[in-house]
């Protein structure tokens, strides 16, 4: 038998720039998410506050009537989260990083930092005469961001260039098909939303909320499965 290969040694992919782990490259990434989503919550003005509301007679009426920026809340933590769980998962399948894949990564961080404000466009545009063009500005906004994910995985396929080398291809080839459908589905999304404004947005929204389900679990080559103690430290 072969002797187990670390993720670490790759013999085959050529990279380009300084070869690292991951350790640095999943926490800045994990920082980044985490400040996006906790800034969420500063976009929501108290009523009284000197940004938020003022002249209401009825405080519980002057929260309800806040209702999109609420809707706003929750559809920026869903998107953001569910790539947030994805690039949680992905940890399982990325080795090592390179200059051009840390590149393309802060092209998608950007897109997750960005992606807040097409979603309040079109929740505070939903049900006016501009629904149409905020639902386009959603749907490109989460078309784009799937794209930046996707690039992302297919910089990191030719020769396994900085995915893990005892991953079973029947394995990547499965969860290419699973990325691939959910964002040419988000693309597709696109034409839809100019004739039918809600249909593509609900598309391009189902798309997201698909990846808020547990992925398959990787699976290895033969006799190349990590041990025990290596799963705990990922």
């Amino acid at each position: 038998m072969m002797p187990r290969q670390s993720p670490g040694q790759f013999t085959q992919a050529q990279t380009h720039g300084a070869e690292r782990g991951l350790s640095r490259f999943e926490g800045f990434s994990d920082a980044v998410f985490a400040i996006a989503l906790t800034l969420l919550i500063v976009e929501i003005k108290v009523p009284g506050s000197p940004d938020g509301p003022h002249g209401y007679s009825d405080l519980a009426r002057a929260m309800i009537e806040q209702w999109r920026e609420h809707l706003a809340l929750v559809l920026c933590y869903v998107v953001i989260g569910a790539y947030w769980l994805q690039h949680h998962y992905s940890g399982r399948i990325y080795a090592k990083t390179d200059h051009w894949f840390g590149a393309i990564n802060l092209i998608f961080l950007l897109a997750i930092v960005v992606i807040p404000y097409p979603i309040r466009v079109w929740c505070f545009h939903f049900g006016t005469r501009f629904e149409r063009a905020a639902s386009v500005t959603l749907v490109v906004g989460l078309a784009l961001t799937a794209c930046t994910w996707m690039a992302k995985w297919f910089y990191g396929m030719p020769g396994r260039r900085v995915m893990d080398e005892r991953l079973a291809p029947d394995f990547l080839q499965q969860m290419t098909r699973r990325y691939g459908m959910a964002t040419l589905l988000q693309i597709a999304a696109i034409p839809v939303v100019f004739a039918l404004p809600r249909l593509g947005v609900a598309i391009a929204l189902l798309c997201v909320a698909f990846f808020l389900l547990p992925q398959p679990k990787p699976r290895y080559k033969p006799g190349e499965e990590p041990d025990a103690e290596e799963k705990l430290s990922e």
